[in-house]
């Protein structure tokens, strides 16, 4: 008999975290590991059914409840850390200590479980994501990439991620086998993504895809959701060089700031204060209707949605505050994943 979850988190409150969550029957019951991912071999996760590396709050772990996936069905999941390419850093990719991807390739290569997703930011797109399909393919997987943001699942935020499956084809039969060869395994992901992301447009503009240095991925298989092109390079519009800047709002006045929103005007969903009256107007509404007022007047900033975030980031007396907000800021969003794991079940 399999042991239902393992669950990889190298930090203590989290590890608590996750056995608060098991014990409150919202995730998997299972065994936490609290070593560094670099001291985990392929012998230690025999037997286990669902293995989660850096686990955090059991994003993935309930996105599979969510799905209706079994407790006990082989996948692997991994948000390694998105540190070396996140555009809130110095973007190091592999020279950051902190990618550990080829920690988590090591332990798939070695224990080759039939199904692997993992998420990563969109800065992987261009600085490391063509390397993860590639060492999943190297090991005998098919690989797919989507990108889906929360606000496609209602959320009142953008929290654009990447979106990476990886199926094993020697676990397919020999008909399977070969569609998936083709590429074929991936509709059902892109349709998915699809799904969640029918009404929703990237900040670019325009549509993105992998980066293939080689030329020898398939057009098929470099596919993001349908969108075959590449992130734009470089410091114009789109890029992610861009996307930082205009994160730091460098190169801008104070007077062209407040132009791209007057969070004193009703109902725009701006970036005023999140604990007036009108924050929590906004909050209610969005959980009754699903509707976010920042999208009903299409209020932007440089040219991006701007949804009001409903953490209360300057809140004063709450037990744990910040580890709480590292938590929710590492996090994935269920719901997004569980889209994606309906359809790799269907």
């Amino acid at each position: 008999m399999s042991r239902p979850a393992y669950y990889n988190e190298i930090d203590p409150y989290l590890c608590q975290w996750l056995r608060n969550l098991m014990a409150s029957g919202l995730i998997p019951a299972g065994d936490v590991d609290d070593r560094d991912i670099r001291s985990v071999c392929a012998e230690d996760l025999r037997g286990y059914g669902q293995c989660h590396f850096f686990a955090g709050i059991g994003g993935f772990a309930y996105a599979c409840r969510l799905a209706g996936w079994p407790d006990d069905e082989t996948i692997w999941t991994g948000g390694f850390p998105c540190q070396p390419f996140s555009v809130a850093g110095r973007q190091r990719a592999q020279a950051d200590d902190r990618h550990l991807w080829p920690e988590l390739c090591r332990l798939i290569a070695s224990a080759r479980p039939a199904l692997f997703v993992g998420e990563n930011v969109a800065g992987l797109i261009a600085l490391g994501l063509d390397g993860v399909l590639a060492d999943l393919e190297a090991e005998g997987y098919a690989s797919r990439a989507i990108v889906v943001p929360a606000c496609a699942v209602n959320a009142p935020h953008r929290r654009e991620r990447v979106w990476i499956v990886g199926r094993r084809l020697a676990d397919c039969s020999s008909e399977r086998r070969q569609q998936v060869a083709r590429g074929v395994s991936g509709h059902e992901v892109e349709d998915a993504g699809r799904a969640a992301t029918d009404d929703y447009e990237l900040a670019s503009g325009g549509k993105i895809g992998l980066a293939d240095r080689d030329g020898e991925r398939s057009g098929e298989a470099r596919r993001l959701c349908g969108r075959a092109t590449q992130w734009p390079t470089g410091g114009r519009e789109g890029s992610l060089e861009h996307a930082a800047r205009e994160r730091r709002r460098e190169g801008r006045s104070e007077s062209a700031v407040r132009q791209w929103v007057d969070p004193t005007a009703d109902g725009t969903g701006g970036l005023g204060d999140a604990d007036d009256a009108g924050s929590q107007r906004r909050v209610e509404r969005w959980q009754r209707t699903g509707e976010w007022d920042a999208w009903a007047t299409g209020q932007t900033l440089a040219g991006r949605r701007v949804p009001e975030s409903g953490i209360r980031l300057l809140a004063d007396g709450i037990s744990a505050r910040i580890p709480k907000l590292r938590a929710a800021g590492n996090a994935i969003v269920p719901q997004v994943a569980a889209e994606i794991l309906r359809a790799l079940r269907g």
